[in-house]
């Protein structure tokens, strides 16, 4: 079996080893992402319902 060295570990570790801490690395990473835009949307959404209603105050 191939071996490989992790930069946070001493010493090698086995290669699925190492993809499977990078797939759970990608994991949470991805969470986090998606939280954040999540968060982005939301505000894109609040500012452009903010807009048309004084688009809408300024036509009447």
């Amino acid at each position: 079996m191939q071996v490989t060295k992790l930069g946070r570990r001493q010493g090698l570790v086995p290669v699925g080893s190492f993809f499977e801490a990078l797939a759970r690395d990608m994991r949470d990473a991805n969470a986090i992402e998606a939280e954040r835009q999540a968060t982005l949307d939301q505000e894109d959404l609040d500012l452009e319902m903010l807009y048309r209603r004084q688009s809408a105050a300024r036509a009447a």
